[in-house]
């Protein structure tokens, strides 16, 4: 595990999806964005995540697990606070975001930017 950092999360066919922070380090994953309501930025990013959960969350946020590839293999929309998904055991990387206009189908490709 490493620094948090931020990056910019784009399509393959490079159109920007948002700006999120990559929660590399052991206590931002921990924590991910459980006891907030409001956010400093649009989407996190986790590494190396294959399950999610929703306990001591109090906003609705949409969720995609990517393959080490950085491939959609599974969307989840409107999770609702103090749930439990289902583990997607390919997964290396999660993204929780919050913006209802955006959507990610299965097989589409994501191109992290990493800038400081």
């Amino acid at each position: 595990m490493g620094k948090d950092y931020n990056c910019k999360v784009f399509l393959s066919n490079g159109n920007l999806v948002f700006s999120a922070k990559v929660a590399n380090s052991f206590f931002s994953k921990l924590k991910g964005i459980m006891f907030q309501r409001h956010f400093p930025y649009s989407a996190l990013l986790f590494t190396d995540c294959y399950w999610m959960h929703s306990f001591f969350c109090f906003v609705n946020f949409h969720i995609v697990f990517l393959d080490k590839n950085f491939n959609v293999i599974q969307t989840f929309y409107d999770v609702k606070p103090n749930k439990i998904l289902p583990p997607v055991f390919n997964s290396k990387y999660v993204i929780e975001f919050f913006d209802n206009n955006v959507k990610f189908n299965i097989g589409d490709k994501v191109v992290i930017k990493k800038y400081e």
